[in-house]
């Protein structure tokens, strides 16, 4: 299997021929015909934009095509900058049993030290952000008090170290709980303010002692802390602090206590803004306002007392928030975090649009003003010369309910975006797969378990079991994975049409495209096929 997998790395790689020697070969795209949104309020109507090696060459309404480029004819589309999600929050991997004895703070809720590069490649969640168009997020720590360091990252193939931009963003800090019930302490609001209070001073005052201590040798050294020195720039106020609120209030509360302990804080809002509109707008600290609108309660046929005033206020009132702070001269920045699926974004964007913000104000919520919040205004944000090419490839309006997405391009290499279907057939099973990879036939193992909508799959790397990303779409299942671990960075996908036990495809690597047969050998039987 060992062999067999080398082989197939050296075939996928041969499979483009001649050209695909390399990464030295400039990759060249050139998009015509295209109306192209330069950056909020700045529009091309009919033009062709230039990419190579990544970065934006040339962009405009007469710009001359290369001859060696790519050529992709987009009538009746628009290229839009790739959106930048501020704040993308993932759970942190299940803890040992034991982590409690292991940790250095004794509540689990303080965890500073945590650096996000460890959960911030997962590829599915990666996949579903760039298709509702996001080439650019920061990465954070979900739950705790002090959560650990967000990262910032390019949405693209390949790995981590492919994408990464910039470690040590931001901490994370909120005002949890612990849930109570013999879970430990706090387990109140006024608890959470407490121990984050304490934590903070704890640091001002390591760093100051360790200040004086370098001034003065000779004193007493304080014990070393890793839980205080990745607070020590925090508090110094030479790193920023991301303080995630759950309601309007907590918000407040956050803000006061940045104020008390000189800050560089970043808010993120809750949607609830609206309930304390001049009290947020007079903190004066950077708001990332959740894009996240809530759905119409289901009252009843008759039982229309079943939903409490509080909540239909909140659902009728949510869709204005975005518009009510930007009335109040609060810079927006929006991000997707909360929503159950990120393209969902789209559908809540056309309610604020609806409520009376306009498309120019939402598109710089999601470009221009989260990149001047990171300070990668000079790389991302708008479609310019020299800029990376990240961009958006859309049927219209971005910003409308209708509209679909069929392509993102993140650092020039450009990703189809495909309509998920509902499934019709049942892909679980074991597949030995024949791929034919520019004339060479290399025979590979597929295993999927688990119900359509719901896969896990893996292939036998060189090291071992190699887990895959499989998604089922209509009668196929779509298949992905870091051809890194073959030896050959980027991302391999192909996609298998599913009759009966047959199967067949085609794939794509870094260095080629290849077709794909395969029959299933063993695992459940081949359910009949739903028909649509």
């Amino acid at each position: 299997m060992k062999r067999r997998l080398f082989a197939l790395a050296g075939a996928l790689a041969l499979a483009a021929g001649p050209a695909a020697m390399a990464d030295r070969v400039p990759q060249v795209h050139a998009l015509t015909g295209v109306r192209i949104v330069v950056a909020p309020g700045k529009v091309i109507e009919s033009g062709t934009l230039v990419v190579r090696d990544g970065l934006i060459e040339a962009v405009g309404a007469e710009v001359a095509v290369p001859a060696e480029a790519r050529v992709w004819k987009l009538e009746k589309t628009t290229v839009y900058p790739g959106l930048i999600d501020a704040y993308h929050a993932l759970d942190w991997p299940v803890a040992d049993k034991d982590e409690p004895s292991k940790a250095v703070h004794e509540n689990a809720l303080i965890r500073p030290e945590r650096d996000a590069t460890v959960i911030a490649w997962n590829e599915a969640e990666i996949g579903k952000l760039r298709e509702a168009g996001f080439t650019t997020a920061v990465i954070a720590p979900k739950k705790g008090i002090l959560r650990g360091q967000g990262v910032l990252l390019e949405l693209g193939g390949g790995d981590l170290p492919a994408n990464l931009l910039r470690r040590n963003v931001a901490q994370i800090a909120a005002f949890e709980t612990s849930g109570g019930r013999g879970e430990g302490y706090p387990t109140s609001t006024m608890g959470a303010v407490a121990l984050l209070r304490q934590t903070l001073s704890d640091a001002r005052w390591q760093e100051g002692a360790l200040g004086a201590l370098a001034k003065k040798p000779g004193q007493r050294r304080p014990a070393y802390s890793p839980v205080l020195e990745s607070l020590a720039p925090v508090v110094a106020g030479k790193q920023r602090i991301f303080m995630v609120g759950k309601d309007v209030l907590d918000t407040l509360r956050l803000a006061a206590m940045a104020k008390e302990f000189k800050l560089d804080a970043v808010l993120i809002g809750s949607g609830e803004e609206y309930k304390r509109l001049d009290a947020v707008a007079a903190t004066g600290y950077p708001l990332v306002v959740p894009i996240d609108f809530p759905k119409a309660p289901d009252i009843g046929e008759t039982d229309d007392l079943s939903v409490d005033l509080a909540t239909l206020r909140h659902w009728d009132a949510a869709p204005s928030n975005p518009k009510k702070l930007a009335d109040a001269k609060v810079k927006l920045i929006f991000t997707a975090n909360g929503l159950s699926e990120p393209k969902k974004l789209h559908e809540m964007a056309a309610q604020a649009i609806e409520r009376g913000l306009t498309a120019d104000q939402v598109l710089a919520a999601f470009t221009t003003e989260p990149a001047r919040l990171l300070g990668i205004e000079d790389r991302v944000g708008t479609i310019e010369v020299g800029k990376s090419a990240n961009l958006i490839v859309a049927g219209g309006p971005l910003f409308a309910k209708e509209t679909k997405i069929s392509a993102v391009f993140v650092d020039g290499i450009r990703f189809e975006v495909k309509e998920s279907k509902k499934a019709t057939v049942e892909p679980a099973g074991e597949w030995a797969l024949t791929i034919d990879a520019g004339g060479q036939t290399i025979n590979m193992t597929l295993k999927l378990e688990g119900k359509a909508d719901a896969l896990k799959g893996e292939l036998l790397g060189p090291t071992g079991p190699m887990e895959v990303n499989a998604e089922t779409s209509g009668d196929t299942v779509e298949v992905s994975f870091d051809g890194g671990k073959l030896g050959m960075p980027g991302t391999i996908k192909f996609n298998l049409k599913i009759s009966g036990n047959s199967a067949s495809g085609s794939g794509s690597s870094p260095r080629g495209t290849f077709t794909i047969k395969g029959d299933r050998t063993s695992g459940p039987p081949a359910a009949p096929e739903v028909k649509q």
